[in-house]
């Protein structure tokens, strides 16, 4: 719920004034707007990545081994999922502040240290500050990316081993032990790796970016639309997944058809 509220968030601050923009639909944004809308996003896209990645760690240690010292640390985990969460919010909230000091809504010139996003600009006062803020954040994005990537790479290993193990048996059998861990393993490996090569391209052209130090709108907007990539197929893939949802979902689907279908024949 957390990873998708951050999803939509982003989508909200960032990815909907962008599409607007891009559609040649005028609104006007103050400072203060720009501001804040590029903190929100900022903050929610780091969110994003936190949470993803606390996703793929606690699903790792749910399906580690049951020695006693993993059966400690799953409890511990467990205990203290809520702090963790509001940890890394407010890492997140804390390392985007710079999005609230620097956009701007007017700006005639571009240069070195500054990027555009059509109805918003961050100006950055020195190329130091931009390039090492860039650093700061990709660096931050690295970590949380390598920490999800090597603990969904452990989980495909174990689901491996387990699917080795199950060879011999009947498919009545195999169904029974098709458990819910290994149906959220599958969906979670599922959700990083379209993670990971979505912002993996993200970070890679931002990393261009502050290093080259110059930030092309043109190039600005196939980040920002590898970026969106992911919130959006965020929601299909649980969906895909998740057969609770399904099956809660499907019956008012048939409802609201059926009752469609209904009106259509009065009329």
């Amino acid at each position: 719920m957390n990873l998708a509220a951050s999803n939509f968030i982003f989508l909200m601050t960032l990815g909907l004034p962008h599409a607007i923009f891009i559609f040649y639909w005028k609104f006007t944004y103050t400072d203060s707007d720009c501001r804040a809308d590029l903190f929100l996003a900022r903050s929610s896209r780091g969110l994003a990545i936190c949470l993803t990645c606390l996703l793929s760690c606690f699903q790792c240690v749910t399906l580690a081994s049951s020695s006693v010292r993993w059966l400690y640390f799953k409890i511990r985990l467990q205990k203290y999922l809520t702090p963790v969460i509001v940890f890394l919010s407010l890492l997140s909230l804390t390392s985007s502040l710079n999005a609230a000091l620097y956009p701007v809504a007017y700006y005639n010139a571009t240069d070195n240290h500054s990027f555009s996003l059509g109805y918003c600009f961050v100006l950055y006062p020195t190329r130091f500050l931009f390039q090492a803020i860039g650093f700061i954040t990709f660096s931050r994005d690295l970590v949380f990316v390598i920490l999800m990537a090597l603990a969904s790479t452990y989980i495909l290993l174990i689901l491996h081993r387990h699917r080795k193990q199950m060879k011999g048996k009947r498919s009545s059998e195999r169904k029974q032990e098709a458990t819910a861990e290994q149906q959220a393993s599958k969906t979670i490996v599922t959700l990083v790796v379209l993670y990971v090569f979505f912002f993996g391209l993200d970070n890679s052209i931002w990393f261009y970016q502050i290093a080259v130090g110059e930030a092309f709108k043109e190039i600005t907007d196939i980040r920002h639309y590898l970026s969106f990539c992911f919130p959006t197929i965020f929601p299909v893939i649980i969906l895909l997944f998740n057969q609770k949802l399904q099956n809660k979902i499907g019956p008012c689907v048939k409802t609201q058809l059926s009752h469609l279908q209904a009106v259509s024949s009065i009329q």
